[in-house]
């Protein structure tokens, strides 16, 4: 998930589209630091490339219903869906254009500071990753809590097991609402930024896209749904987000439940009481939802059917609470 912007317009494209080198680019770093954790500490000999394979992928989460689908789903949104549908309905830029007519009025015409451009460039860059963060938190807990949203975030949690390519397993309703909300978060903090320092505050990019969110996503975002147990605890996963986070939050046990919704940093979860900190050793977690009464991993079932379910969710007379834990063992 990466945010996009156009420096030549000023202008900021909340976009899910991601070109299919970078989204490799990604996923093959993070299979490469998983090694740092899936090799015996102090081993000293050599270990076959087959060996590595199958403590990075192992047989019995590639070979599964789910493992499966999460290929299917990683093929879909990296190929077809993100670079052809993918992109928010309104940019940032957009956003960013409606509410500079709301600071003019209250706050009077910019810029109120006088810094060298290269402060005002840095400030840009780090606002909009900020920005971006706490749109994915905002959209994130909402997707747990409304329940029409549940209907389509939950394709993501019914994976019973966690991959690297477990990040892409996302319904397309899923996807678009979030870019949306992060082009608004964008936007504002775009305004905010050319308010206090003029027009000419284009950020720092890489590839095209925000230079923090972009090295962020390759270090951190792909390695979210590792099953290996990578933890930050005590004064570091008060502020960073690792891989165990990520894994207490798709645990199926009620204590867990609507904890760590951050992308990266920490910061919103204990702004707002949602974080949940991991313990330094492997706990022992189960995935999956509960409660479908059809395939989630098949084809109609990931991605026709929760249509059917938010519909229902609608109805006044139904409970809207995300499904009971599932009983699936982690893997």
């Amino acid at each position: 998930m990466m945010a996009r912007m156009e420096p030549s317009s000023n202008s900021v494209v909340i976009a899910s589209w991601v070109s299919p080198t970078l989204t490799m680019m990604g996923v093959l770093f993070a299979l490469g630091l998983t090694l740092r954790f899936a090799v015996p500490r102090g081993r000293t000999r050599p270990v076959r490339a087959r060996v590595l394979l199958r403590a990075l992928l192992p047989r019995r989460i590639i070979a599964s219903t789910s493992g499966r689908s999460d290929i299917a789903w990683f093929v879909f949104n990296t190929f077809f869906f993100t670079s052809t549908f993918g992109w928010a309905i309104w940019s940032g830029g957009w956003y960013a254009s409606k509410l500079s007519i709301v600071f003019d009025k209250w706050f009077g015409p910019g810029p109120l500071f006088s810094v060298p451009a290269w402060v005002a460039t840095l400030v840009m860059t780090s606002m909009l990753f900020v920005a971006y963060e706490f749109a994915y938190w905002l959209n994130h807990s909402l997707s747990h809590r409304v329940g029409w949203m549940w209907q389509f975030h939950k394709v993501h949690h019914t994976a019973e097991s966690l991959t690297p390519l477990t990040n892409y397993r996302v319904h397309p309703i899923d996807t678009i609402i979030f870019y949306n909300m992060a082009a608004a978060c964008g936007g504002l903090a775009m305004v905010v930024a050319m308010h206090l320092f003029g027009d000419a505050t284009p950020g720092y990019f890489q590839y095209a896209l925000n230079t923090l969110t972009f090295f962020v996503s390759i270090l951190f975002v792909h390695l979210q749904h590792t099953h290996l147990w990578i933890s930050f605890s005590g004064r570091a996963g008060r502020w960073l987000l690792s891989p165990a986070h990520h894994q207490i939050h798709h645990s199926v046990h009620q204590h867990h439940h609507d904890r760590n919704f951050g992308s990266t940093l920490a910061i919103f979860d204990r702004l707002f009481g949602t974080l949940h900190l991991p313990t330094a050793q492997r706990e022992k977690l189960r995935f999956g939802v509960d409660g479908i009464d059809y395939d989630p991993h098949s084809i109609h079932g990931a991605t026709l059917l929760p249509f059917v379910d938010a519909a229902r969710s609608l109805s006044p007379d139904r409970q809207t609470r995300p499904a009971e834990p599932a009983t699936q063992p982690a893997n």
